[in-house]
């Protein structure tokens, strides 16, 4: 039996690594990230959901703050009743694949009195 050269070789590694590639990327395990102006649609979108869902008036809500972390952006709007301590905070994954409400504003943390409840 003889062995495979070491150029043979080097060419079914490399092949290997291709396929795994494109086996990845067909099977969606390949997520590249989105951009600012997407995740920014996606969260204003959300803020606008919230505030129809929970009757709160826009005028509630300061401007939009925005902070890109490792695993993905955050979106603030500081809640003008108590900005101090209360604001609807969105994050959206880096892939624009998961996205939830972080902080819903609530004026008394303390004994769970403040804004009206998101119905769910």
């Amino acid at each position: 039996m003889t062995s495979l050269s070491r150029v043979t070789l080097r060419r079914l590694i490399l092949a290997g690594i291709a396929l795994a590639l494109a086996a990845a990327l067909a099977l969606g395990l390949y997520h590249p990230d989105i951009d600012q102006e997407t995740a920014t649609r996606l969260a204003d979108s959300m803020q606008a959901d919230y505030r129809r869902q929970a009757a709160e008036p826009v005028q509630n809500f300061s401007g939009r703050e925005t902070a890109l972390w490792s695993d993905g952006w955050e979106f603030r709007w500081r809640y003008r009743p108590c900005p101090a301590f209360a604001s609807l905070r969105i994050w959206i994954s880096r892939d624009g694949r998961r996205a939830r409400y972080a902080e819903m504003p609530d004026c008394a943390p303390d004994n769970g009195v403040g804004a009206t409840a998101l119905k769910v």
